[in-house]
């Protein structure tokens, strides 16, 4: 601070010993303001801003140590100091306790001394000033922060809400996502049933082998969507001809073969409306090519042919080829290399030494029926009723009443049993 900006505020009755004072004042660099009374005193106190109060002990209109005192009140960081050429401790000791005094000087005084004790309230005035401001600050910051956690606070909660809505919106897509690959499951199985039991049977074995480190979290959910429906582009085929391009008939159509070479392409379509990821369309697209290049539709090869697709088409010929288990195999083993990447291969070799890979599924007409023979779905009614259930072995007296009862209601054309 400034020094000069100081005031000094000088009481005594006598005109001298304020002239004293004034001069002392100025000299040590502050403003000096003198009065020879107590009530101009106060006065002065309400109008300036007062560092130090000098003021004699004994005046005619009031006593020294009781201006102080009503001093203290009106400006409580002004030091006070206490002139007086009486020397009794009873004074001195009233005085202290009466005014709160700072200093008390006793007449005659020495200048230096004097001049070091004003020096010394001023430093007493800026050091309460400097607290108060300190003070006043640290209330405000101790305010803002208090609105700051406040604030935090009103925040942490919304962020929480948001959280719980964000939660729950997740789950709900988790459920409608699951709702939507079981919609098209059912389609797919309603649309052909053989298509829903091997989507279901490769499904399981994708599942197993995405669960090993040959995979991260995008490809486990690709191989796992992409499993549930590689084979809904297959709708586009009418469903009266399904049996010739499921069994890859040589006398197709040129229509229906296009059908078959394009439904990869359809089902990636389809699948996008289900999921958005671009690698769960692109395993579904590719998971007729071959390994060697001579596979469908666009005759990628090797490593170009997306990681995920190369293990579903193992899982796909393995659950369509119609062969029984070790017959498809063999045969896996024998395309590994050409058909199948070696390393698909032997991944879904070490999955079916580890976990039984479902049985395999295949369609016979009614009259195609032979004892021995192990249903893989039940066989209903027109009006649903449960007629044989799915897992019977058949003998001669139940396909005798299956092809009776075909013969004076209709049942399906094609009945699904184990390979």
């Amino acid at each position: 601070m400034n020094t000069t900006s100081h005031a000094i505020l000088c009481v005594d009755d006598d005109p001298i010993i304020l002239k004293v004072l004034e001069d002392l004042i100025t000299r040590a660099g502050y403003q000096a303001y003198c009065t020879t009374t107590g009530e101009e005193a106060l006065h002065l106190a309400v109008e300036k801003r007062i560092a130090v109060v000098i003021a004699d002990h004994n005046m005619p209109d009031m006593m020294g140590a009781d201006l102080l005192s009503r001093l203290a009140l009106m400006q409580p960081a002004a030091s006070r100091i206490l002139i007086t050429g009486i020397k009794s401790l009873d004074v001195v000791t009233s005085a202290v306790n009466s005014g709160e005094i700072f200093r008390f000087v006793t007449k005659p005084w020495i200048s230096a001394e004097m001049i070091a004790t004003l020096h010394n309230a001023v430093q007493r005035f800026e050091l309460i000033q400097s607290n108060q401001a300190l003070e006043k600050k640290s209330q405000e910051l101790n305010d803002r922060l208090s609105q700051a956690n406040a604030q935090l606070e009103r925040q942490l909660r919304e962020l929480e809400a948001g959280k719980k809505e964000i939660d729950f919106s997740h789950e709900a897509m988790k459920t409608n996502f699951s709702r939507s690959l079981e919609l098209c499951q059912r389609i797919l199985t309603t649309f052909n049933p053989l298509l829903g039991e091997q989507a279901k049977a490769a499904a399981k074995i994708c599942r197993t082998m995405s669960e090993t480190q040959y995979f991260n979290d995008e490809q486990r959910h690709v191989l796992d969507v992409s499993a549930r429906l590689y084979d809904i582009g297959l709708t586009a085929v009418p469903h009266g001809s399904m049996t010739a391009v499921q069994n890859n008939s040589s006398d197709l159509s040129p229509d229906l073969k296009t059908a078959f070479l394009n439904h990869t392409i359809h089902g990636q379509t389809l699948a996008s409306f289900v999921d958005l990821l671009k690698p769960v369309g692109e395993t579904i697209r590719s998971h007729h090519e071959c390994y060697d290049g001579t596979g469908f539709p666009d005759g990628l090869a090797g490593e170009m042919i997306p990681w995920t697709a190369r293990c579903l088409a193992v899982v796909v010929y393995y659950v369509t080829c119609g062969l029984p288990q070790e017959q498809a195999v063999d045969r896996i083993l024998e395309q590994s290399g050409t058909a199948f990447d070696p390393d698909a291969t032997r991944l879904f070799l070490r999955c079916a030494q580890a976990t039984p890979l479902p049985r395999l599924v295949r369609e016979v007409m009614v009259d195609e029926l032979q004892v021995g023979m192990q249903l893989a779905t039940g066989i209903y009614n027109p009006a649903g009723v449960l007629l044989v259930s799915d897992g019977y072995h058949l003998d001669e007296g139940t396909i005798a009443k299956i092809r009776n009862f075909n013969r004076s209601s209709s049942l399906p054309r094609q009945l699904l049993v184990y390979c």
